[in-house]
């Protein structure tokens, strides 16, 4: 498992890079119902902000799309430019999920919209699943999906995407397709094993 570059052990801020998500306020009581304080700052300050410090980053969804056009694609990947640096432990949702595989060699395609909830087959055993069924049900919001690269490794699959969530190799990195802060208990649950994941790195 890769390792984090965080100098500061004490810290347990967590920064959310709020990408435009009407989800972000039900995120921001997940992780603060587990006693981590957080720092949300927009996508479009990710490039400048000093990362060092935090204990880990989440990546929220957002209403953008990698496939809309060559241009869009282009100024989102603009804005993520700070993923080729970043070494802290680090979950992307949604369009997160989308930015660190693209960053990492994966690419976007347009699919069929899935906006309900997802029963999520767990491909490999993983931190992010430990505590959760065999199989779990995650709420979906999305119409875009990922071909993944030599980079990283698929966690788990659905009926309808391939790609639900990635660890990318040699970075301390996962993404995830679904919606965690808007899926119950299993949601909880795994943002918990996220951060508790973080923790082990940061000592």
């Amino acid at each position: 498992m890769p390792t984090a570059n965080n100098t500061n052990t004490n810290t347990n801020k967590v920064i959310i890079i709020d990408c435009g998500s009407d989800k972000v306020s039900e995120l921001i009581k997940q992780i603060e119902s587990l006693d981590y304080t957080i720092e949300t700052i927009k996508l479009r300050d990710g490039n400048h902000f000093p990362f060092e410090q935090a204990h880990s980053v989440i990546i929220s969804g957002g209403p953008h799309l990698f496939t809309d056009s060559p241009a869009t694609h282009q100024s989102l990947m603009a804005d993520f430019e700070f993923l080729k640096n970043l070494e802290l432990p680090t979950l992307g949702i949604c369009l997160g999920h989308q930015a660190l595989a693209i960053t990492f060699g994966g690419r976007a395609y347009r699919d069929i919209e899935r906006r309900e909830t997802e029963i999520i087959r767990v491909l490999h055993q993983h931190f992010l699943f430990e505590g959760l069924p065999v199989n779990p049900a995650f709420i979906e919001d999305h119409c875009e999906g990922i071909w993944p690269s030599k980079k990283m490794k698929v966690l788990a699959d659905s009926e309808f995407y391939e790609t639900e969530a990635i660890e990318i190799l040699h970075r301390p990195m996962v993404g995830i397709q679904f919606h965690p802060e808007t899926s119950g208990e299993n949601g909880k649950i795994l943002i918990n094993n996220f951060l508790s994941w973080a923790d082990q790195l940061s000592y």
